[in-house]
C-alpha cells in the first residue's frame, strides 16, 4: 500500500511538473535575433579635450561614440555577433595674426567593426546580464586645416588598425521584443547604452 501511494505521489509531482508552462522564460534564447541601437559617454579623449576647453581658446565638440550591434542566440548562454561604432572630434582654434582672425580645425573620425561574443549569465524574463568580447577592424583619420596665411591641409590615418573591447552588460525587456540596455568597460567609450530589440 505504502509502495502503490508513493508511486501515485511521484506520478502527480512529474505531471504537475511536465504540464506547468515554463515560468522563467529567459530573456535570451538559442535562435534569437537581437539588434542594439545605442550611444556612448565618457571617453578618455573627449574626458582630457574637455578639460583643455575650459582653460584655452580651443573650442571642442563630439558625436558619439554611435552603437549598432547585431547578437544572434547559438546556445541558451553564448551569443555570437557583430558591431559597429562610430564617432566624430573636432577641436576649433582661433588666433589673430596682422588684424586679422584665422581658424584652425582639426577633425577626428574614427569607426571599429568587431565579431563580438557574449556569454550571457541569467535565466530571469525580462533581466539578462552578460559579458562581452570583440575583437576586429578599427580606424581613425586625423585631418587638419587651417584658413591662414597659406590654405593647408594634413590628414593622418591609423597605423595599426586593430580594435578590441570587453564589456559588462544587461538588458531589461519591457514587453516580450522590446528593451534596454546597458554596458561599461573598455570599449570606444567607457559607459553606453539604448534599445534592444529581440525577434
Amino acid at each position: 500500500m505504502r509502495s502503490q501511494t508513493t508511486a501515485l505521489l511521484f506520478a502527480a509531482i512529474a505531471s504537475v511538473s511536465l504540464n506547468t508552462p515554463d515560468a522563467q522564460a529567459q530573456a535570451f534564447t538559442e535562435g534569437s535575433n537581437n539588434v542594439y541601437l545605442g550611444y556612448g559617454a565618457v571617453t578618455l579623449l573627449g574626458s582630457i579635450s574637455r578639460n583643455f576647453d575650459t582653460y584655452t581658446d580651443v573650442n571642442y565638440s563630439s558625436l558619439g561614440p554611435i552603437y549598432v550591434k547585431y547578437e544572434r542566440g547559438m546556445t541558451e548562454n553564448i551569443g555570437l555577433g557583430i558591431s559597429f561604432a562610430y564617432a566624430t572630434n573636432e577641436w576649433v582654434y582661433k588666433y589673430q595674426s596682422f588684424d586679422q582672425t584665422y581658424t584652425e580645425t582639426t577633425e577626428r573620425s574614427t569607426y571599429s567593426i568587431l565579431a563580438r561574443f557574449n556569454y550571457h549569465i541569467g535565466d530571469s524574463e525580462k533581466f539578462d546580464p552578460y559579458i562581452g568580447f570583440g575583437v576586429g577592424y578599427r580606424d581613425a583619420t586625423w585631418n587638419t586645416k587651417s584658413d591662414g596665411l597659406t590654405s593647408s591641409g594634413v590628414e593622418l590615418k591609423s597605423v595599426f588598425p586593430f580594435g578590441m573591447d570587453l564589456t559588462f552588460g544587461a538588458r531589461y525587456f519591457f514587453t516580450d521584443n522590446i528593451g534596454l540596455y546597458a554596458e561599461v568597460g573598455a570599449a570606444k567609450s567607457v559607459v553606453q547604452g539604448g534599445l534592444a530589440v529581440k525577434f
